[in-house]
């Protein structure tokens, strides 16, 4: 009988404590769910670090749990996030200038484009932009064409060299193993899985990527010629002969205007704000800047809205989440917009590769059906709009 009371009470103490636990859980969730609107804090005389180093989407993504609000995330370090802080640093006292730190941007080249454009717009405030590197990518590159100085360590390098395509193919490999691909193909540009039935590039595959990377490396030369006044004849041969591939070469190409140092690159960033070196720079973060802005922006409640809706990723058939596209999702979505009377229009903002053919077409059937109630825009400013998600 003893030894029954004891199992019985050891068993009501681990009940009692995942209790007090689950809700202590819930408590502190409350808490945190509830603190401060600007949790972020902005100092005088601060620079805003530019340091993309983070994947980079369109939409950042965000999860709701009806029944635990607590857990709710909602994440601010998306393309439209960040241009949306770089916007409010042009108006905000506090925010000096931007600083291109060491970047190593993790984004496609649309969307480096979307910030590039972001910050060109901010220059017109008339606050500094100046960028710095160990190691410039040809993509960091062209964001940090844009700054008003462009520093480069000493010992530095830099990727300038154009845009190739490179291609593997398996035909030989799959006729020496004896597996064989079978694959369907309709049209002679659709290439995906022309290395599984060539040993070589087709002419007409040849082409679309001739035309793809001319058209890419043609708007990126136009833009840094603009901003480092550097003919785009010239761009040309700098990357041909790799003339920018150390500091020595690039500031001779007026690529760069200085090589010195991080130290000295930060006591140059004191200087353009006038403090001492002595005294410690004041920095806040694109993506804590982001949040700010955020906050800042919040909209308002109104009667007349713009749903816009976010197709990133892969499609497949199902639900989706922030990483594929899936009818489930995108239905919904679609469906809510459209008998929203307060939603006057629908952007639809497509950064897919493509994927599921019957998901595809659900999702435009879903967009059809809205057509006919309200407008729909489309903007195919992503990365990437191809097979699947160019049929929706």
């Amino acid at each position: 009988m003893e030894f029954i009371k004891r199992v019985l009470s050891t068993l009501t103490g681990i009940m009692l404590f995942c209790l007090l636990f689950f809700l202590g859980i819930i408590f502190l969730g409350a808490i945190m769910g509830s603190g401060g609107d600007d949790v972020i804090t902005v100092k005088d005389n601060s620079v805003l670090e530019l340091t993309l180093d983070f994947p980079i989407k369109d939409y950042a993504g965000k999860t709701e749990f009806a029944e635990y609000p607590f857990l709710n995330e909602d994440e601010k370090n998306g393309l439209f996030n960040i241009i949306d802080g770089i916007k409010l640093a042009a108006t905000d006292d506090k925010i000096k200038g931007i600083s291109i730190d060491n970047n190593f941007i993790q984004a496609g080249l649309s969307q480096t484009k979307a910030l590039r454009d972001a910050l060109l717009k901010f220059k017109e405030s008339g606050k500094f932009i100046v960028a710095y590197a160990d190691i410039y990518t040809q993509k960091d590159y062209y964001l940090s064409s844009v700054a008003d100085t462009i520093f480069m360590n000493p010992v530095g390098a830099m990727e300038f060299k154009g845009l190739y395509s490179e291609q593997l193919y398996f035909k030989d490999l799959q006729e020496k193993s004896g597996v064989k691909m079978e694959v369907v193909r309709f049209g002679k540009y659709k290439s995906a899985v022309e290395p599984f039935l060539e040993n070589e590039m087709s002419d007409n595959n040849r082409e679309q990527i001739s035309v793809y990377l001319n058209s890419l490396w043609t708007e990126m030369k136009r833009d840094i010629s603009k901003s480092r006044m550097i003919d785009e004849a010239e761009l040309n041969t700098i990357a041909d002969s790799l003339l920018a591939r150390n500091a020595t070469l690039a500031k001779s190409s007026k690529m760069i205007d200085k090589i010195a140092y991080h130290d000295e690159y930060i006591d140059g960033l004191k200087y353009a704000i006038g403090i001492e070196n002595d005294k410690k720079l004041k920095t806040i973060s694109i993506a804590d800047y982001a949040i700010h802005a955020a906050d800042k922006l919040k909209l308002k409640s109104n009667q007349n809205r713009i749903a816009v809706i976010y197709a990133e990723g892969e499609i497949i058939y199902g639900e989706g989440d922030e990483d594929k596209v899936g009818q489930g999702t995108m239905g919904a979505s679609l469906k809510k917009a459209r008998e929203d009377d307060k939603v006057k229009a629908v952007v639809l903002r497509i950064n897919s590769p493509g994927g599921s053919a019957v998901a595809s077409e659900l999702i435009w059937r879903e967009i059809e059906l809205t057509k006919k109630v309200k407008p729909v825009i489309v903007s195919m400013g992503g990365n990437v709009a191809a097979s699947g998600g160019v049929i929706i």
